[in-house]
């Protein structure tokens, strides 16, 4: 061990003792550990309190009250043998020091640091005399007791005593580490793993840590015990083994330690660790374009555990990245063509490196290259257009080879061979192929359309054959006048006059309110009308009216300013004589017969008693076909007559007389 190391484990040793009360600054009693390999061996182990440190040694005694050793004491022919000169010296000159009273914090941290020598150092223990061994013990339980002597031999009132051991039963071991872990980094491999319970009996003060594989077997990793002190945060590593042979299935076991070295049961854990040297990426990584293509290249490397390469590939800087083969290339490839690209496309590349098990180191920094197309995109074909109210809708067949998008464009078609230019309406490329352009309002033009396809690289194919579009006249027409009305006759006419020559068609509205716009009534006049007859009508009922022009494209004017009409009676006609007859039985009576009214009318009978006499109304209004005169004059002669009475009580034109002679005269 160097000096440096000794000085490394003295320090941890001073630090487990502080934690578990033994250091000079609490001035604990000590501590004195006893185990038993259960075949009659004991051995001892103990250490006093750096200002108590006998000058002339100790008694050794056990719980019977016997005294084993007389006196046990610094720097034993025997035991200064196995250590060096140095170190022999010091413990020679040890008793002389120790005779001085000295309780200066110098003196006390001398002791210690030679005193901490004995928990890692068997023999060094023998020399200070601060171990013994016992064999051939009886059996039973024991516990065991060391004096302290000074330089006279006398005791010092020092003791220190052990937990009992039985010579027959070995003491139980150290229970093995918990929560081993592992952390694999490129530096080496960390191990972690929990502190163990307290025990003051039997402290576990080190660990000892192995390691199988890469051709070795139970090879230490260090090249001391791991003294980590009482306790500690599970989540620091206490040990670090950068000597961990690369690209390798390792296993290690982790040991507990006891005062006397003695190791517990192992804790194994098994992993691999890769060469990180054969996972580093190649630098630099370059992306060369080219019309239609991509070589990516790298500088050749040669390491022993590299297995390939994997190639990425990305639109954006930070990715998604996309392995671009399914297998890793051979690891003495440099460069990879990537042919699955599109012209005016950016790609960003990057390339992994993979060992023997396949794992995946860390990616390249990225290169990006921009490729140019094979040739500009096709002719778009099947161009078809849908004209709406206020829209065009065009659509087309999309090119068979990928495309950014397209270009839509129009131009007017303005009378006799009078063309514009055209217009492009998109400003950016569309990437599906539909484009509704709309035109609002606009009526009576004429357009044409095309379309042309854009590749990646912005080279622009052969514009489309074009399709061209007759948008409708969709301007209203000017409402017509109505120039004179009546209702005259049981029937509504009306006459008006066209506003313009636009008009194909008239619609006439009726309502029965003034506010009311009303609904259509018959069917369309036809453009060269100007009068319009409603015989479907109330006399005496008011009716409104207004008329619509209706152009050829089916646009409709305004509603012109309603005409109120109020319907007159229709023309009455003459009824033909009515029949008659007399009868003077059972009672003197006569009998008229006539023809059914015509609709609409009802009719009255009349009765002329002297030639010269006026008429009577006897019977009506009504709608029968007959009527009885119950209250015949006695006159040798009586005339009857009938009229058609309108639904507004307005009477026709009588009919002829038929007379009759009641008397016979």
């Amino acid at each position: 061990m160097t000096g440096r190391s000794k000085i490394s484990l003295l320090i941890s040793m001073a630090l487990w003792l502080i934690a578990v009360g033994l250091s000079a600054a609490q001035e604990a009693p000590g501590a004195l550990f006893a185990a038993s390999d259960g075949k009659g061996h004991i051995s001892l182990l103990w250490f006093p309190p750096p200002s108590k440190w006998p000058a002339g040694g100790w008694k050794l005694s056990d719980s019977t009250g016997q005294v084993l050793v007389q006196q046990i004491g610094m720097g034993d022919g025997t035991a200064l043998q196995s250590l060096s000169v140095e170190d022999a010296d010091a413990i020679r000159q040890l008793p002389a020091v120790l005779a001085k009273p000295d309780t200066t914090p110098k003196r006390k941290q001398l002791i210690n640091i030679i005193g901490l020598r004995a928990f890692s150092e068997p023999g060094y223990a023998r020399a200070l005399g601060l171990s013994w061994t016992l064999d051939n013990v009886a059996s039973g339980s024991r516990s065991y007791k060391v004096e302290g002597l000074d330089s006279a031999g006398k005791p010092t009132g020092l003791q220190l005593a052990s937990s009992p051991v039985d010579s027959s039963q070995a003491t139980q071991l150290a229970p093995a580490p918990a929560g081993v872990q592992v952390k694999v980094e490129e530096r080496g491999v960390s191990l972690f793993w929990e502190a163990p319970a307290e025990n003051r009996q039997l402290p576990v003060i080190a660990y000892a840590v192995e390691r199988d594989g890469g051709g070795q077997s139970g090879a230490a990793v260090t090249a001391k015990p791991v003294i980590p002190g009482l306790r500690w945060d599970p989540k620091i590593p206490l040990i670090l083994d950068r000597n961990a042979p690369p690209n390798e299935m390792l296993t290690y076991r982790v040991f507990s330690v006891d005062a006397f070295g003695r190791r517990s049961a192992g804790t194994s854990i098994r992993i691999f660790y890769p060469d990180f040297r054969a996972l580093e990426p190649p630098q630099p990584v370059t992306a060369t374009a080219g019309v239609g293509k991509i070589v990516v290249s790298w500088p050749a490397q040669q390491k022993p555990n590299l297995a390939g390469y994997i190639v990425e590939r990305a639109h954006l800087y930070a990715g998604p990245y996309e392995a671009l083969a399914a297998q890793a290339l051979p690891p003495a490839t440099t460069q990879y063509e990537d042919a699955t690209v599109r012209g005016g496309t950016t790609y960003y590349y990057r390339v992994r490196a993979v060992n023997s098990r396949g794992d995946l180191g860390d990616p390249s920094s990225a290169a990006v290259a921009q490729p140019q197309s094979a040739g500009a995109p096709a002719k778009v074909d099947g161009l078809a257009t849908d004209a709406g109210q206020t829209r065009v809708r065009l659509t087309w067949k999309p090119v068979d080879l990928p495309v950014a998008g397209y270009f839509v464009e129009r131009r007017a078609l303005t009378g006799a061979a009078g063309v514009e230019n055209w217009v492009r309406l998109n400003p950016h490329v569309m990437p599906e192929p539909l484009y509704d352009d709309y035109l609002g309002l606009t009526s009576d033009a004429k357009m044409e359309y095309r379309v042309l396809a854009v590749g990646f690289d912005n080279a622009e194919g052969s514009p489309s054959a074009s399709v061209q579009v007759v948008l409708a006249d969709r301007s209203l027409p000017d409402a017509p006048s109505i120039m004179e009305s009546s209702g005259a006759d049981g029937k509504t006419v009306l006459n008006f006059v066209p506003a313009d020559q636009k008009a194909a068609q008239f619609l006439v509205l009726r309502s029965g309110r003034e506010g009311d716009l009303g609904v259509v009534i018959g069917d369309p006049l036809p453009g060269d009308a100007r009068q319009f007859t409603d015989l479907y009508v109330s006399p005496g009922e008011k009716y409104w009216y207004r008329l619509v022009a209706v152009d050829k494209n089916g646009n409709r004017s305004d509603p012109t300013r309603p005409v109120a009409i109020r319907i007159g009676s229709p023309q009455i006609p003459a009824p033909a004589a009515p029949t008659v007859q007399f009868a003077g039985t059972p009672y003197p009576h006569v009998v008229l017969q006539f023809q059914q009214p015509p609709a609409g009318l009802s009719l009255i009978v009349e009765r002329q008693d002297q030639p010269d006499s006026g008429w009577i109304r006897i019977a009506g209004p009504m709608t029968t076909q007959t009527a009885t005169d119950n209250n015949v004059p006695a006159s040798a002669s009586v005339g009857y007559r009938i009229s058609y009475v309108a639904a507004d009580g307005k009477i026709g034109p009588a009919s002829s007389v038929a007379t009759i002679s009641p008397t016979g005269k």
